[in-house]
């Protein structure tokens, strides 16, 4: 439990809670952070994460991530469904989104519009807290369960070389103060791009930066380069400013199936308390006909 409130003291005064959690493997899955990437690869396909923050850590985060979309008939609109659950220590918040996207083509490019539209189920136990002082009333009862609303927006433009994407991933935010959950119109926004580059035989390499806005924290910077080997095995690593490291892999045993893990070691004072962040992905898509033509949105 000590280690428990340590985590918690740590998000609430560096201001980590402040920016949208991310999964590292958005650079694999693209829709969990911008729904305007919903159908984008002209297949369906479902993808299941499972993310292990600061193991080793009591009450660390833990993510499930379920997400299923692909193109409709008339080529320029696409849904999918996402299904997520977040816990961090006694604060759980499961969500069920439903998203969709239109497409602009021109000859060489494409420019994607998406939104996210759902609800939350949040739940905060402060039961299960061991406090030193008993009569405080903030957090000796549970909060109840609340179905809260939420928005997402985004846009993503692409070509065969380059890609430019901004994400608002969640217009209404919602903090629990005075025994109520209350609207928090303090957003986080998103901006990245990237670019590709072929090197000799099957060898392409995409370098990309992430960045995040929020006005209650320091903008945050993801520096990210994929190497795609071959058509079976992609590698890669990222650095994101004030938190981590990261080094992924992604094996492709079939044409359909995709294995993803990444693992990441904390640059901040967590280093000598966890054991690093751990993330599983499973992909598999369904490969049919469409009448979309390229660019394609390349996958990785």
């Amino acid at each position: 439990m000590k280690k428990l409130i340590y985590i918690l003291c740590f998000i609430a005064f560096n201001g980590f809670g402040q920016h949208l959690p991310l999964q590292s493997h958005y650079m694999f899955n693209g829709i969990a952070l911008n729904p305007a990437l919903t159908g984008s690869e002209d297949v369906l396909s479902i993808v299941g994460s499972f993310r292990f923050q600061w193991t080793g850590i009591t009450g660390a985060p833990q993510t499930q991530n379920l997400t299923v979309h692909g193109p409709l008939k008339k080529d320029k609109n696409a849904v999918g469904l996402q299904v997520f659950n977040d816990q961090i220590g006694v604060d759980r918040n499961t969500g069920v989104f439903g998203l969709y996207s239109y497409r602009i083509k021109q000859k060489n490019s494409s420019l994607l519009f998406g939104i996210k539209a759902g609800v939350n189920f949040r739940k905060i136990s402060y039961s299960k807290l061991i406090v030193n002082d008993l009569e405080d009333q903030e957090v000796q009862y549970d909060t109840p369960s609340k179905i809260l609303p939420s928005f997402s927006f985004g846009m993503h433009y692409f070509t065969e070389k380059y890609f430019i994407s901004f994400a608002i991933p969640n217009l209404i935010r919602h903090n629990y103060v005075s025994n109520t959950f209350k609207v928090n119109s303090n957003y986080n926004l998103t901006l990245g791009g990237g670019v590709v580059f072929k090197l000799k035989k099957q060898i392409k390499l995409k370098p990309s930066l992430l960045i995040k806005y929020n006005t209650d924290s320091r903008i945050q910077f993801d520096l990210n380069l994929i190497t795609k080997l071959n058509k079976a095995i992609s590698i890669g690593a990222s650095y994101r400013t004030q938190e981590a490291v990261i080094f992924m892999i992604k094996v492709n045993p079939s044409q359909q199936l995709g294995v993803m893990y990444s693992f990441g070691i904390p640059v901040n004072k967590l280093m000598k308390q966890t054991f690093g962040s751990h993330e599983m992905s499973l992909k598999y898509t369904f490969i049919y006909k469409t009448k979309i033509s390229n660019p394609r949105v390349l996958e990785w």
